[in-house]
């Protein structure tokens, strides 16, 4: 099934495998090293934990990829795709955000 949260994920994902194969394509392979692995970390860190903090790591990433994507030195289509991406992992990492704010917490009843 389709939700917010797999979205989140599958978006995660895409852009660490992206920034991953960038690694060996751009001139500053570190700054590739970096974005790969935080944004392997986040997803991960929102799989396992499911948590607002996670959700809003992800948003950052995402928002910073959305704003980085114009002035990319690659073709017009990867820009693109790139903001595309971005704007796509920013809108299920609010929607996650929001829906975890809206639903109220369950708590244990004491015995």
């Amino acid at each position: 099934m389709f939700n917010r949260r797999t979205g989140l994920l599958l978006a995660g994902l895409t852009f660490a495998t992206w920034e991953t194969v960038d690694i060996f394509c751009i001139s500053v392979p570190a700054v590739a090293a970096v974005m790969a692995a935080l944004f392997f970390a986040a997803t991960a860190w929102f799989w396992r934990r499911d948590s607002i903090r996670a959700a809003l790591a992800l948003a950052l990433l995402f928002g910073f990829e959305a704003a980085v994507a114009p002035t990319l030195k690659a073709l017009p289509v990867t820009k693109v795709a790139d903001l595309a991406i971005a704007l796509t992992g920013v809108m299920f990492a609010v929607t996650v955000i929001v829906r975890r704010r809206r639903t109220p917490a369950s708590h244990a009843v004491g015995a």
